[in-house]
C-alpha cells in the first residue's frame, strides 16, 4: 500500500508588527525604556500650561530659597525660590519647541537643496555644492553662536541658529542618495514615460528617502538639545526668568556643592532626553534595515 507523505510545512518567516512588535522580538527593553522617558518628557511639555501656571514657574521666593526635595517640592527650589520641578516641566517645553522647529527648518531646506543638487548636475548646483563645503568645514557651534550674536540672544534666533547650522549636513547627507536613486531604472522608466522632473523628484525619489529622512530627524532633535541647551549656557539662549535647561545649569554653578539638587534636575533631564533620542534613532536605523529584520 502507498501512502502518500504529507507535504512538510513551509517555516513562515513571522515579521514583526510595527516598532514595537520589532523591539519586543528583539528583546530590545532598552530602547522600548528609551521610548517611553521620550513619551513622557513630551507629555509634560504639551500639558505645562497644565500642570503649572507660569507666575509659579517664575517667582522670586527669597523665603523658600535652596530648599531641599521635599513633599511640597519634590525636586527642590533654586536660589531665588522657584519650584524646580515646574522649571524643569517648563524647561521641556521650551527645549523641545525649540529641537522640533529648528530640525524641521533644517530638514525641509536640507532636503529640498538636497534633491536639486543631487538630480541636476551642473555648474549652478557643483556651486552651491562648494559653498555648502565650505559651511561644514565651519565649525558648526561657532557658526550658531555668530547667527544668535547678529539676531540677539532668544528663543527666535536660538531657533534659527540651530536650524540654519545644521542645514550643510542635511544637504550633504542627501544628495548622495539622490546621485544613485535617480539612476535607477524605475526613475529611467518614469522619465522615458515623459514624467516631469518635478514629478520624478517627488513622487520617486523623494518616499524612497523617507527612512532616511525619519531617522535623521530622530537622530539631529538629540543633536539639537545639546546645541541649543550648550548655548544657553553660554547665555545666547532664553533670557532669565525663561526655564531653559541649560540656562538653568548654568544659574545653579556656584549651588552644585552645597546644593547639588539644584543643578542635577536640569541636568538630569537633559541627560534622559538627549540619551533616549539617541537610543530610539538607533532603534529606527535597525528596525527600518532590511538586513536587522531578517536578523529576527
Amino acid at each position: 500500500m502507498a501512502f502518500s507523505t504529507p507535504a512538510s510545512p513551509m517555516h513562515k518567516h513571522k515579521k514583526p508588527q510595527g516598532l514595537f512588535g520589532y523591539l519586543i522580538g528583539r528583546k530590545n527593553f532598552v530602547a522600548i525604556a528609551a521610548i517611553a522617558i521620550a513619551a513622557v518628557f513630551v507629555l509634560a511639555a504639551l500639558c505645562a500650561p497644565w500642570l503649572y501656571d507660569w507666575e509659579t514657574t517664575t517667582r522670586v521666593s527669597l523665603s523658600t530659597a535652596l530648599l531641599s526635595p521635599n513633599s511640597a517640592y519634590p525636586l527642590g527650589t533654586d536660589e531665588v525660590g522657584r519650584d524646580m520641578l515646574a522649571r524643569v516641566v517648563w524647561g521641556a517645553r521650551i527645549t523641545l519647541v525649540v529641537a522640533l522647529v529648528s530640525v524641521a527648518i533644517a530638514m525641509v531646506i536640507g532636503v529640498v537643496i538636497g534633491l536639486l543638487c543631487g538630480y541636476y548636475e551642473n555648474w549652478f548646483t557643483s556651486l552651491i555644492m562648494r559653498f555648502i563645503d565650505g559651511m561644514i568645514a565651519f565649525p558648526r557651534t561657532l557658526l550658531a553662536i555668530i547667527i544668535v550674536t547678529i539676531f540677539g540672544p532668544g528663543i527666535l534666533s536660538l531657533t534659527l541658529a540651530i536650524g540654519i547650522s545644521t542645514i550643510p549636513a542635511n544637504v550633504r547627507l542627501f544628495r548622495g542618495p539622490v546621485l544613485a536613486l535617480k539612476r535607477r531604472q524605475f526613475t529611467t522608466a518614469a522619465r522615458s514615460l515623459g514624467a516631469r522632473d518635478s514629478s520624478i523628484l517627488f513622487s520617486h525619489i523623494l518616499p524612497n528617502t523617507m527612512s532616511l529622512i525619519i531617522i535623521q530627524s530622530t537622530l539631529s532633535l538629540a543633536e539639537a538639545i545639546l546645541i541649543g541647551s550648550g548655548l544657553s549656557f553660554l547665555g545666547l539662549g532664553p533670557q532669565p526668568p525663561t526655564p531653559e535647561w541649560g540656562a538653568m545649569i548654568a544659574a545653579s554653578r556656584a549651588q552644585f556643592t552645597s546644593h547639588p539638587h539644584v543643578i542635577l534636575a536640569p541636568g538630569f533631564a537633559l541627560f534622559l532626553v538627549i540619551l533616549s533620542f539617541n537610543i530610539i534613532g538607533d532603534a529606527l536605523r535597525d528596525y527600518i534595515d532590511p538586513r536587522s529584520r531578517k536578523a529576527l
